[in-house]
């Protein structure tokens, strides 16, 4: 049965058209020697670059307005509320704006773990300030500084005690490059999020996913594998739809 998506805060009157509502790939293969065959883009790979030009083609307050709008509409959002671990990313270019939602992470006294990539591997680490340290790191992505002898708490913990028994599941937000109201993501390609979805699923850990992206990354359908996680939430700046 396909998954539907509610709303949990609805959208403004003036919300925006997502900018990638459907989309046609088109291929054009020769091969003039018949033991070369030309490379050709993967479904995805071509979605990917409609919208990496599209999204730089927006003004840099659309980001920061809509990071401001989506971090109320998380505030609301009942298993947000209840988190007391949030696990949380540092916005690249082409992301919205995830700093309003650090900040709020904070006044509320939670628990915050930011993503470090350390090869093929993203690690997260309990962070203090909203303020950083950061640094820039892996495909020029900001992270956390991780400074003296002795490293912060991980998520997950080696302990497995990540999230203690009684306590609500840790709230994961993830980042994307696209995702459809069928819960489907679509990353940026490396792997990164879907190798630590499944470690959190092998250590049984009890966590909900909810994407952050603009608006504009909402969109009518997304290739999928047979891997993919699907997300259990939706957050944009135009409202949060759970996925049921």
């Amino acid at each position: 049965m396909e998954a539907a998506a509610t709303a949990v805060e609805a959208a403004p009157t003036d919300a925006k058209p997502s900018i990638a509502l459907g989309y046609k790939i088109f291929f054009l293969g020769f091969s003039a020697n018949p033991c070369y065959t030309l490379p050709m883009a993967t479904p995805k790979q071509e979605l990917r670059k409609t919208l990496r030009k599209q999204l730089a083609a927006l003004e840099p307050a659309v980001y920061k307005e809509e990071g401001i709008r989506a971090t109320g509409h998380m505030a609301a959002f009942p298993a947000w509320r209840n988190a007391k671990t949030v696990l949380l990313f540092l916005d690249a270019p082409g992301e919205i704006d995830t700093a309003p939602l650090l900040n709020l992470a904070f006044t509320q006294g939670k628990k915050v773990f930011l993503p470090k990539c350390e090869g093929e591997i993203a690690r997260f680490w309990h962070i203090t300030s909203a303020l950083g340290p950061w640094q820039t790191g892996a495909f020029d992505i900001r992270e956390p500084l991780l400074e003296g002898p002795v490293l912060p708490e991980e998520f997950p913990s080696l302990a497995g005690d990540s999230v203690k028994p009684g306590d609500p599941p840790a709230l994961m937000v993830v980042p994307g490059m696209a995702f459809d109201r069928q819960g489907n993501r679509m990353g940026h390609g490396k792997g990164y999020y879907d190798r630590f979805f499944a470690r959190l699923d092998e250590l049984a850990v009890p966590y909900v996913r909810v994407a952050l992206c603009l608006e504009q990354q909402v969109i009518a359908r997304v290739p999928t594998e047979p891997w993919d996680k699907p997300m259990d939430a939706i957050c944009t700046g135009a409202g949060l739809f759970v996925i049921l």
